[in-house]
């Protein structure tokens, strides 16, 4: 929160912390009942991050993805959506979606992911910088490149039906979440 508080006030804005909520299975929001077959999520009307706790012990053992920088970029990720909401690109995404087709919907949906994690990248670099750069080692950032590889629609969907179906992808191919979280 401090990266953000500073890069907020850097463009003379006011950063609001987001509140984070842990659970287990499920939890009520006001996006409804979150659960955890979602995933970690944003919810912007109560502007909360939740994270299902379940979900850092599938990045472990289901995506070898274990350690707690593959887990600060889930996080950052979902903090991400958070500037993004702050910054007022949620509303004009939610905006943009209603007249476009469902595909190019989809694809710009997909895109707003793509640059949670390059907002989460950002993030890590500016906390990096902020402690003398003894914060993150390349080894903390090749943790969180591989759980985004490791999360990657083409990686997920492979796995999961034997084939890749781009216009269903939900937040880009592994190269896609490594190229803008390195951005």
């Amino acid at each position: 929160e401090d990266v953000w508080s500073d890069i907020f006030r850097q463009m003379g804005r006011q950063y609001r912390e987001p509140r984070l909520v842990l659970f287990r299975d499920a939890t009520q929001t006001s996006c409804g009942v979150g659960q955890s077959a979602m995933g970690p999520f944003y919810c912007p009307p109560d502007q909360r991050v939740y994270i299902d706790l379940g979900f850092f012990d599938e990045l472990a053992s289901r995506f070898h993805a274990p350690g707690q920088f593959p887990q600060a970029y889930v996080i950052a990720h979902e903090v991400g959506h958070h500037v993004q909401n702050l910054l007022g690109i949620t509303g004009k995404v939610q905006q943009m979606r209603e007249g476009m087709s469902r595909r190019d919907a989809n694809a710009l949906s997909v895109r707003t992911e793509l640059q949670a994690d390059c907002f989460a990248g950002v993030w890590a670099y500016h906390a990096n910088r902020q402690r003398g750069g003894r914060m993150i080692g390349e080894a903390d950032v090749d943790q969180a490149l591989a759980a985004a590889t490791a999360i990657g629609d083409d990686r997920l969907q492979r796995q999961a039906q034997g084939r890749v179906v781009p216009d269903s992808f939900s937040h880009g191919t592994s190269a896609q979440r490594v190229r803008w979280f390195r951005a």
